[in-house]
This record gives structure tokens, sequence and C-alpha cells, in this order.
């Protein structure tokens, strides 16, 4: 489901909203793994991301959420550019911007802001998937759709009721866990669209 309507003038957007996809979220990741290595008191079985967010490795932590949510965001501007511009593309595509700009917010609201926090956090986890998820249900591309709906159903899944299991079973995981395997699931369908993105000509 592309845009025959998009301009040339509008691929260097699409392209950047590849680049984006492709480079973002893998420096994020890669930040965000060695924020935890250089981090001696963090445990993957105890800990959550955002404590990261204060401390000895703070400016790298937060940094990288920062610089996840700016690469987010333009990816989500290649995404609008690249699919046909039906309603429920639009609304999936502002929701994946609007978790981009929680995502850089997690970097300054830090733990140290715990209802700020909470709030963008929470932004942050639910509304990019539900923002795939629409996207999913407007695809005319049968594997598009299907790999959608299948990403934002999992990606909440791992967010919301992973955290439950936990509690109801004798499972020693922190919430670190969860939100790891949800930026996994996630970044796959990023990872699987900026590809899409680089590849279009228009």
């Amino acid at each position: 489901m592309t845009n025959k309507n998009a301009k040339t003038k509008d691929q260097w957007l699409i392209w950047l909203g590849g680049f984006s996809g492709i480079v973002g979220p893998t420096l994020t990741l890669v930040m965000v793994i060695t924020s935890t290595i250089f981090s001696p008191w963090f445990k993957w079985d105890t800990n959550a991301l955002s404590e990261l967010g204060v401390g000895e490795v703070s400016l790298l932590f937060n940094s990288a959420v920062i610089v996840g949510g700016l690469f987010s965001f333009f990816f989500a501007l290649g995404i609008r550019e690249y699919l046909a511009p039906k309603k429920l593309v639009k609304v999936g595509v502002t929701l994946i911007m609007l978790g981009s700009i929680s995502l850089a917010l997690v970097g300054i609201f830090t733990v140290s802001y715990p209802i700020l926090h909470g709030i963008v956090a929470l932004a942050e986890f639910t509304l990019a998937p539900i923002g795939i998820i629409l996207i999913g249900y407007a695809s005319e591309e049968n594997t598009l759709k299907k790999l959608s709906i299948i990403t934002g159903i999992a990606a909440l899944t791992a967010i919301f009721l992973f955290p439950v299991i936990i509690l109801l079973f004798p499972f020693k995981v922190g919430f670190a866990v969860p939100e790891l395997i949800e930026a996994l699931i996630v970044l796959a369908w990023i990872i699987y669209m900026a590809t899409k993105l680089l590849k279009f000509k228009s």
C-alpha cells in the first residue's frame, strides 16, 4: 500500500525515513545496552531500564532515548509519505510520531520526576504499537497487514502481560526484560519498513 502519488521532491523524505529507521533504533539499542554494561549495579532480574537515566551513565542513556526519539520521528515522516493517505494510516503514523516524542521525553523527565516520567513512559510503550496495528488494518498489502497487526499486539502483550506473569509466577525478572522485548519486537517492524522506504522509487 504505497502512495502512488508521492512526488519526486518527497523522495528524499522517504529515504530519510528509511535511513532513520535503520540507524536510529540500532544506535539507541547499542547505547542502552552499553549503559547496562557500564552500570555495575544494574541487574536484569531486578531493575528497569529507566533507572539508568540517573547516575553514572545517565548522560549516555538519556542521550540514547532522545536520539532514538528524534530518529523515530523522521522515520514516521517517511512512513507518512510512503503509505497511501488513508485515515487509519494517518492516525497510525500520528501515534508513532507521538510515541517518538514520548521516547525522547523519557530522556528529559527521568525517574527523578516520577509522575511525568510515568506519563511519557506509558505513552512510549503504548502509542507506537497501537499506531502499527492501525497501519496494519488499513494496509492492502497482505504481508504488511499481518506483520503490523502481529507486531503491535505482541509489543503490547510484552509490555503489559509479561509483568503480570512475573507477579503471578516466581520469575526473578526485572521490568527491563519486558521493556527490551517490546523494543526488539517494534525494532523488527521498523527495520522491515525502513528497508521498504530505502528501496522506494517514485
